[in-house]
């Protein structure tokens, strides 16, 4: 379709197409892919939002354009399909990709990653490194909340603090050791030892900056996000969309386009018959069997880039057969992962067998198993357990991990003679039920802006109950963990991520699957696209073209 004749399509269809499409809610790390948690679960953040095209008729968003009586209104709103609903929009709550995205168009950190996923300043306008242990930050003076509240000094104390407290973000808050207010705009953190990974962890979600006053007075940011960021949460229709609007107050300039509306379309044809009407802007998740399609579309672009979302079979070491090593390297060298590429990427994407993202210094696959279905049998020989009594139940929060999920279940049982079933659900409930250690199995994946912050997240024992969804708990590599953030030399420090990568490889305490590309479709018309490596988008940073 051309451009011109989507221009001066209604957002009327958009209603009728979502409710079609029986929207569903749905690491981190992100995912996260997300999140960042599961952050494919969370996160998947990694990624992730909600909306609902009826919200395309509300008055904020433009009654005009809704009667589709005129491009030049439709130009001033951004409607944006996704896969999956966040399961809370408070940035204390969650560690979902899909969360992140919200969180980061309502609110700011201190820092924020830049496109080479380096943290710089945000919140912050100029800050000193004293000493190993003592960080100033000095904040950029007028910056306003959404409730014209300026923020303060007081604000950052009480956000970080609030970080440390929520167990499902709480290993972002372990670097920031003591805070303490100086002045009304100046924060000085005195860490517990050196914390080669507290810039990173500055710009997580978890610790993005709320006003003191409504953390203490026990305010629901679900129901009413407060934050510095440049939308405000307008609507949220749960299970169907989410609309937000422009801050005209928002201390980088108030942003181009008024109006964004995130759609929950959960079925990726649909999202990309949407795309294709004009009914929607952009896509998030871009269904990988339409991505020759879309790209021949006249008016269409399609964006891909490598990006940090290491996916993976978590598996639940804490109960059997999962608590045994030699079963877990059995499984892990059973599964065709480049099939896996083929059949849930088509293509878009690069299996891998090391238990750490190969995109950070240091990293190794040494020790990781990998394809060979006769070493398979050999690592299941030597577990002493009986395939026939080794079935287990892998559950799936969207159509690609099934299908990832379909490719692990024939090779377990052409390679080893296990029995595997597979389960969908929500993205909300599959969180729920991995970080509580109630599950088998489940395809997940986690997005991270730093190692330290995914190993952090994913191996040490103190994220279990949060991010570390396999429940890993081995001293080693708690040890290394720590010796890697403490570790200020960057000689040093890769030293020490590579002897961590040979011990978690050799542990196998999941199975990585694949790199997956950080892929977007949206209208050629939009300007200013960008997204990190990470797959954060700062959608401020959109406007229409003519």
């Amino acid at each position: 379709m051309r451009k011109s004749e989507r221009g001066r399509r209604g957002l009327a269809p958009v209603l009728a197409l979502a409710l079609a499409a029986g929207l569903l809610a749905g690491c981190s790390q992100s995912g996260g892919d997300a999140s960042a948690a599961d952050t494919e679960a969370a996160g998947e953040a990694a990624g992730t939002e909600n909306e609902d095209t009826q919200a395309a008729g509300t008055e904020a968003a433009g009654s005009e354009a809704s009667e589709g009586d005129g491009a030049e209104s439709a130009r001033d709103t951004l409607i944006i399909a996704t896969a999956n609903e966040t399961p809370s929009v408070t940035t204390n709550l969650h560690n979902a990709v899909a969360g992140n995205y919200l969180n980061t168009m309502t609110h700011n950190g201190l820092f924020k990653m830049d496109e080479n996923m380096n943290p710089v300043p945000d919140l912050v306008e100029s800050y000193e490194n004293t000493s190993d242990t003592e960080w100033i930050f000095h904040l950029k003076q007028g910056v306003l909340f959404h409730n014209g509240q300026e923020l303060k000094a007081e604000d950052v104390k009480a956000s970080l603090e609030l970080c440390k407290e929520s167990p499902e973000v709480s290993q972002y808050g372990i670097s920031t050791g003591t805070i303490e207010v100086v002045d009304d705009y100046t924060v000085k953190i005195t860490t517990d030892g050196p914390q080669s990974g507290l810039l990173a962890d500055l710009t997580h979600h978890g610790n993005y900056i709320l006003p003191a006053n409504l953390i203490e007075s026990g305010h629901d940011f679900n129901e009413e996000p407060i934050g510095t960021g440049p939308y405000k949460l307008v609507e949220w229709k749960r299970a169907e969309s989410l609309e937000f609007e422009a801050f005209e107050d928002y201390f980088d300039g108030a942003a181009p386009i008024k109006h964004v509306i995130w759609k929950i379309i959960p079925e990726g044809s649909s999202r990309t018959m949407a795309l294709e009407a004009g009914e929607v802007d952009m896509i998030i998740e871009v269904e990988t069997t339409d991505m020759n399609r879309i790209s021949e579309t006249e008016g269409l672009t399609l964006y891909s880039s490598q990006g940090t979302s290491h996916n993976y079979m978590t598996i639940n070491n804490e109960i059997a057969p999962f608590n045994n090593k030699d079963f877990r390297k059995a499984i892990a060298a059973a599964i065709d992962k480049a099939a896996i590429v083929q059949v849930a990427l088509n293509g878009d994407g690069t299996p891998v067998d090391a238990m750490v993202p190969d995109c950070f210094p240091g990293t190794t696959a040494e020790n990781a198993p990998t394809y060979d279905p006769e070493q398979a049998k050999a690592y299941l020989e030597a577990s002493g357990l009986d395939p026939a009594e080794c079935g287990f139940s892998i559950i799936c929060s969207d159509d690609t991990k099934l299908r990832a999920g379909q490719v692990i279940q024939s090779s377990l049982k052409e390679n080893l003679g296990i029995d595997v079933e597979l389960e969908s659900m929500d993205l909300a409930t599959y969180l729920d039920v991995t970080m509580t250690g109630d599950y088998e199995a489940a395809i997940g994946g986690y997005t991270s802006s730093s190692l330290l912050a995914y190993i952090q997240g994913v191996y040490h024992s103190n994220s279990i109950d949060a991010s570390n969804l396999t429940r890993t708990n081995v001293p080693e590599v708690d040890e290394l963990i720590e010796a890697i953030q403490a570790a200020l030399d960057p000689e040093e420090n890769e030293a020490l991520v590579t002897e961590f990568c040979k011990v978690i490889n050799e542990e196998c305490p999941q199975v990585p699957l694949y790199m997956k590309n950080n892929t977007r479709a949206y209208d050629s018309d939009l300007q200013g696209f960008n997204c990190t490596a990470g797959g954060t988008t700062y959608y401020n940073l959109f406007s229409w073209g003519n």
